[in-house]
């Protein structure tokens, strides 16, 4: 089990440090709807960027939609956190911002969080959205629709309509999926930790600690030894690579997104910082 358990945290560790060595060329945006892979009709694009834009007017939450054709490769979790970067999407002074990102040809999404609404759309209720509200659709082909249910399910989300309690008995994650969904986040903050200290011995800590609750919980003596040295490679291994202390950054990043008046698609500085989740259909 716990060889099990360090096998799926070594090969989360490849896959972060191969998503940084890719670069995404993020594209700008035409409005709330940027379809580049030329999957909504022209009518259901007008009615998409009406909704969201009236939605700002009222609110000054901003949600955004990307589709493109592939990402050919590219973690779609970090081309999300820099589009919601770079395009700055939410206000500058709350951080609300949301990006539904689609790679069409991957048949894959991710609905990232701005700051400011991580605490009204946390990662398990993204995943609840993504997998109940917009993925029964896609596999119907009706993309617009999809799109539409999403939306609305977020509203009403940050209005606090409705609450997380709505998706924990999904049929697509059982308590075993959202187990292993917090545990990635966690080692994903540990790594941009990690990545920002000098010293090498804080990764050692932190695994003597993670080693010592499991003993208490199941009396493992050996996850000590175990974890403590898993914790004193893996802070030598991401201390070479300072990059990655981007990925679980939560201080404040300047957009270089373009900025626009209301209803015209320009966003108003919002952070992203690597809240959401992803599926696929």
């Amino acid at each position: 089990m716990m060889l099990r358990f360090f096998a799926v945290i070594g090969a989360s560790l490849a896959l972060l440090l191969a998503g940084h060595a890719l670069a995404f060329d993020v594209p700008p945006n035409d409005g709330f709807i940027t379809d580049m892979a030329g999957v909504l009709s022209s009518e259901e694009e007008a009615a998409l960027e009406s909704d969201l834009s009236q939605y700002r007017d009222a609110t000054s939450n901003e949600i955004a939609v990307l589709i493109v054709n592939t990402l050919n490769g590219e973690p779609i979790a970090d081309a999300s956190v820099d589009v919601g970067r770079k395009w700055g999407i939410g206000s500058a002074e709350n951080d609300n911002g949301i990006l539904l990102f689609i790679a069409y040809s991957d048949r894959e999404l991710f609905l990232a969080t701005g700051y400011g609404l991580e605490g009204a759309v946390p990662d398990i209720v993204a995943k609840g959205i993504i997998d109940e509200e917009i993925v029964p659709h896609f596999r119907d082909g009706d993309y617009a629709q999809g799109i539409q249910a999403g939306v609305e399910a977020l509203k009403k989300h940050i209005a606090g309509e409705y609450t997380s309690d709505r998706y924990m008995h999904s049929e697509s994650g059982g308590i075993g999926t959202w187990i292993f969904i917090v545990i990635i986040v966690l080692f994903q903050f540990l790594v941009a930790l990690l990545a920002r200290t000098k010293s090498w011995w804080l990764g050692g800590v932190i695994g003597v600690v993670a080693g010592v609750i499991i003993v208490l919980f199941v009396g493992w003596w050996l996850a000590i030894p175990l974890l403590a040295l898993f914790g004193l490679i893996l802070d030598f291994v991401v201390s070479r690579f300072p990059a990655l202390a981007k990925s679980g950054r939560r201080g404040r990043w300047t957009s270089g997104g373009w900025r626009g008046g209301s209803g015209g698609g320009g966003f108003g500085g919002g952070s992203f910082g690597g809240g959401g989740a992803g599926g696929r259909w």
